[in-house]
């Protein structure tokens, strides 16, 4: 017997028996269980709107509602549907189209159910217990306006010679959108530049607070269903340093002036600019351009422009300079020179001097100037790139037989006619007002 039934346990046909019986009843106990009806309770069901575009078209938005979510109690439901009904899965969704006024307004939901490969069938079970049959709105008039945004910057700067400006916001007003009595009450934003002892130009993009026109700040709740154009306001602090630059000019010396025996003075003597730290660095002094020693006699004004790179700014105000200029030591000799004569006479043309001599006065040291005559000193005109006829042609002056430092002042000029070689032009009487 004991062998019988060793062979029945071992046989291959037993084996197949038994599992042919364990998975039916394997099945079987899935059934039952996954089709067990049991209660169940969906809490925080979120609330989705329908046709908010239309409520905003008609100048009007959700300023509050109540309750925020929805909460759904189903009976005797599958166990293998309940599984598939969470909060986030199921919605709730209102209508918004039939909304046409401000004030209190209680509406209906929709419950939409998942869809898809996880989806479920509405009809399969009973409509389940709601929290609430109706949402309560409070549907207000929607506002919009644009305020300016405004800020201050008082942290100060990290030495006296810098100096904070005021700042410069982008954008300068922003707009809000949101409940009529909310905007209503909202004055201005404001950006807050928490920052000390500024050294160089402070950049940033700063968030900023809504304030009421008592300068209170509103308060967050109110603003819920408030929203702005932007939420962030880019903000510049300019930090100038402040400098006080000496004018300057370059002396051409000539005719006995030097360094040594100049002097110059400026009014203004200086100019107060400003400019980012860096750029006054070595900005030491503001150079109005040369001055020719040799165009006046002992003492010279000039009135000159003030130029001012366009990355400082000029906080004087002054665009011109007066500019004195005094030889020191040194004294005029005027003299009659009949010593007159030209170079690059053009091919083919000849000249004539018109007027027997022209004054010229040098200046030079006392002892040098003594012994000076006439016949030291040469005037000489170019006729390079000058046309037939009478002319004045521009003249230098030489003095000969001395090395001293002696020189013209003033510009020269020489009276002349130019004609060809072959002519003979008779001389013509030169008037007063032509000399």
């Amino acid at each position: 017997m004991r062998k019988k039934i060793g062979r029945i346990f071992s046989s291959r046909i037993f084996f197949a028996i038994f599992a042919i019986l364990a998975s039916v009843a394997l099945w079987m106990y899935v059934e039952y269980t996954e089709n067990e009806p049991l209660n169940h309770t969906v809490n925080d069901i979120p609330i989705v709107f329908r046709n908010e575009a239309s409520l905003r078209d008609r100048g009007l938005l959700i300023s509050a509602y109540d309750p925020p979510v929805i909460g759904l109690t189903f009976s005797d439901i599958p166990r293998s549907i309940a599984t598939r009904l969470t909060n986030q899965t199921l919605s709730v969704e209102v209508d918004l189209f039939a909304v046409t006024r401000p004030g209190a307004v209680h509406l209906t939901y929709e419950i939409i159910y998942p869809t898809g490969a996880d989806g479920v069938n509405p009809n399969a079970f009973a409509e389940p217990g709601r929290s609430v049959e109706n949402i309560s709105f409070h549907i207000d008039r929607l506002s919009m306006r644009t305020i300016p945004v405004l800020g201050e910057y008082t942290g100060g700067t990290a030495s006296e010679d810098l100096i904070a400006e005021p700042i410069e916001l982008h954008p300068a007003s922003i707009s809000i959108e949101g409940p009529e009595e909310i905007i209503l009450r909202i004055n201005h934003a404001r950006v807050n530049i928490y920052r000390e002892n500024l050294s160089t130009t402070y950049i940033d993009d700063l968030p900023f607070v809504l304030m009421d026109e008592y300068g209170d700040e509103v308060s967050s709740e109110l603003l819920e269903d408030v929203t702005t154009s932007t939420d962030s306001v880019h903000v510049t602090v300019p930090v100038r340093r402040v400098k006080e630059v000496p004018l300057s000019v370059r002396l051409v010396h000539g005719a006995g002036s030097s360094e040594q025996f100049s002097r110059v003075t400026f009014n203004p003597p200086f100019i107060t600019v400003s400019g980012e730290p860096e750029a006054l660095e070595y900005f030491n002094t503001l150079d109005l351009g040369p001055i020719d020693m040799t165009s006046f006699a002992l003492r010279g004004e000039v009135d000159m422009a003030i130029p001012v790179p366009g990355h400082i700014r000029n906080d004087s105000g002054e665009t011109m300079a007066r500019v004195t200029v005094e030889t020191l030591q040194l004294e005029m000799l005027d003299l009659f020179v009949e010593n007159l004569s030209v170079i690059n006479t053009p091919p083919g043309y000849a000249y004539d001097i018109i007027p027997p001599g022209i004054e010229v006065r040098l200046r030079g040291r006392a002892e040098d100037l003594e012994g000076i005559t006439p016949m030291h000193v040469r005037v000489v005109a170019d006729l390079r790139d000058l046309s037939p006829g009478r002319v004045r042609a521009l003249a230098n002056v030489y003095i000969d037989g001395t090395a001293a430092d002696i020189g013209a002042i003033g510009e020269y000029r020489i009276l002349l006619r130019i004609l060809p070689e072959a002519e003979l032009l008779p001389e013509v009487p030169i008037d007063d007002e032509e000399e």
